[in-house]
């Protein structure tokens, strides 16, 4: 299996050239902060909506179905 690792190497040209200042280091911080918190409430909202599915493809079963599942 092989692992790519993003290195940073002055001699490739692979180094950043320009370095943060703090103020662009807090701002970009704060960017990824918004997108994780984005990114939480669509992952909650879809296991949510999994859920109602799950429970629906059971109900549609039951009632195609009633004596293939054993009782709940």
């Amino acid at each position: 299996m092989k692992c790519l690792i993003d290195t940073h190497d002055k001699n490739k040209g692979s180094f950043p050239e320009q370095e943060l200042t703090e103020e662009q280091f807090f701002e970009q911080f704060a960017a990824i902060e918004e997108g994780l918190a984005l990114l939480q409430i669509h992952m909650r909202d879809m296991s949510e909506n999994a859920n109602l599915f799950g429970s629906l493809a059971r109900q549609m079963w039951r009632s195609s179905c009633p004596t293939a599942l054993s009782p709940r």
